[in-house]
């Protein structure tokens, strides 16, 4: 996609509107099926044919993206119309799954896929992947230095066998410094364009979905090890739908399993990740190259653009001494250990800001509350509202969770902690190591009132 035009066509107004398509393919769709009214205008020609049978085409560079849907741009990145998808919503989002039943030919497809995919992978044999630690490089793609290597990355060990979902929440975002649960991601596996994602998200730029594939298989059912199968391997991470910040996770090793014991460590990695909100992998890139050249005072602005952003609130230094391409381990370890101590992030009540006309007004994005939830608000008042985000005080499912001491995945042999019983570790000698460390300052006021 053409994110300039995109973003230039959005402030357009009046007769500058590119108008809406009422053309569709000349064949006639194989599977899905339409409501009267709906010739299948402004919808990518992939869903014309029969989803039973589809077999996805890799992009310039031989893999294959968000399902294999879109055309690819020279990037190998899935090129996709989005003012025409904006308008085929507007012109009938009253009438599928509100009329008859009949879901969106666009979702119809999808399910099918997305029942192979899991078909599939209830067949696959991981041949004890699951159980084998692996150091993988992550790099923001589309930022690169004078030399053409990847401004920022990070490389980090941790066991295959971590749900993605967690790897997500727990791993991946504290270690880039992205704000956990603010914005919706995807796990794309290039070798077939199949799309992992959160259950439930409730985010903001959820409604950007279309664009980004149309729909997933839940990340908290399946492990890392279903994205890969050998060293050299990659996989996809996108991280908010608006946005869309490219990421790409490669393989770099894979350990025996006598040599594999699940702890997460970063091991090294480079530049500063880049502010929420600051429009993307591709702006970025720009924003970067300007920053390169500006003089001392153009650089001090930018650099507090960034730090205004929601992932630097607590950068706690002036903008003189921030540094796009330095990397601070020791504050990742921070945010690491932070998260692993936490519970799950809760999708279904993502964080977001709020500007209330009312403060005490109800957030219509609140849903019913499980057992253990509760609604955090924190104020600001210089921006005149408040962020909001559900979180949970009960422990995880063992099946979707990790040592909360060293991020080892250890399914039902992982124990609970006897006094708030919120938080699970794969071994006695890692909760006692953690409650002396961490855990204590958490835990022990509620289990002394107990």
């Amino acid at each position: 996609m053409d994110v300039e035009k995109l973003i230039s066509t959005l402030s357009l107004t009046g007769a500058d509107i590119p108008p809406r398509s009422t053309t569709r393919p000349a064949v006639k769709p194989k599977f899905v099926k339409f409501l009267s009214g709906d010739n299948g205008e402004g919808m990518p020609e992939t869903f014309f044919e029969d989803p039973r049978t589809f077999k996805p085409k890799p992009g310039p560079h031989g893999q294959i993206q968000t399902w294999g849907i879109f055309p690819y741009n020279k990037d190998n990145i899935w090129d996709f119309d989005g003012i025409q998808m904006m308008y085929r919503t507007m012109a009938h989002q009253f009438s599928y799954d509100n009329r008859g039943g009949k879901s969106w030919p666009e979702k119809q497809f999808m399910e099918v896929l997305k029942d192979r995919k899991r078909e599939q992978l209830s067949k696959l044999d991981l041949a004890d992947l699951d159980k084998k630690d692996i150091i993988i490089k992550i790099h923001l793609k589309f930022l690169q230095d004078a030399n053409g290597d990847p401004r920022v990355w990070r490389r980090v060990r941790l066991s295959a066998g971590m749900k993605i979902g967690v790897f997500q929440d727990k791993v991946l975002s504290p270690v880039l410094n992205w704000v956990r649960n603010l914005h919706c991601y995807t796990f794309t596996d290039l070798r077939d364009g199949a799309v992992f994602g959160p259950e439930d998200a409730n985010a903001t730029d959820i409604m950007h979905i279309n664009q980004v594939g149309y729909d997933y298989l839940p990340d908290d059912k399946y492990m890392l090890a279903h994205l890969f199968s050998e060293v050299g391997d990659t996989f996809a991470y996108l991280y908010d739908y608006g946005d869309k910040w490219h990421h790409e996770i490669e393989i770099e090793k894979i350990f025996p399993l006598e040599e594999s014991y699940g702890r997460v460590q970063i091991l090294d990695g480079k530049g500063m990740c880049p502010g929420e909100n600051m429009r993307g992998s591709y702006q970025y890139q720009n924003f970067l190259k300007a920053y390169d050249t500006d003089s001392y005072t153009e650089q001090v602005k930018k650099r507090r653009e960034i730090l205004d952003c929601p992932n630097y609130k607590g950068f706690g230094k002036p903008p003189s001494l921030f540094n796009v391409d330095a990397f601070d381990i020791g504050q990742a370890n921070e945010r690491l250990v932070a998260a692993l101590g936490s519970p799950n992030s809760v999708r279904a009540g993502m964080k977001a800001f709020t500007m209330p006309i009312n403060p005490s007004a109800h957030d219509s994005r609140t849903g019913k509350l499980k057992k253990g939830q509760s609604i955090q608000r924190e104020w600001d008042h210089e921006s005149h509202g408040y962020w909001q985000e559900t979180t949970s005080n009960t422990k995880d499912k063992r099946s979707q969770s990790a040592c909360a001491a060293c991020g080892k995945p250890g399914g039902q042999d992982l124990k609970t902690c006897s006094g708030c019983r919120a938080i699970l570790y794969c071994s006695a000698e890692h909760q006692k190591s953690h409650w002396k460390d961490v855990h204590k300052k958490q835990c022990s006021r509620k289990y002394l009132k107990k």
